[in-house]
């Protein structure tokens, strides 16, 4: 019955690669969407904030 075992343990790895493999275009994706949306927040909070961020930088 070992066998068995570890022939199914290496399927499933298999199909955890397969699965990894074809999802990676939709992380990739996904990770331009997040860097492009926090770039955008960051960018929106300089705006809103810079006095107050250039008279910190002053002290």
């Amino acid at each position: 019955m070992a066998p068995m075992k570890g022939n199914v343990l290496k399927a499933n790895k298999s199909a955890v690669r397969k699965q990894k493999k074809g999802s990676s275009s939709d992380t990739a994706v996904m990770r331009r969407k997040v860097k492009q949306t926090f770039a955008d927040q960051v960018e929106a909070f300089i705006k809103r904030y810079r006095p107050a961020l250039e008279a910190l930088a002053k002290r």
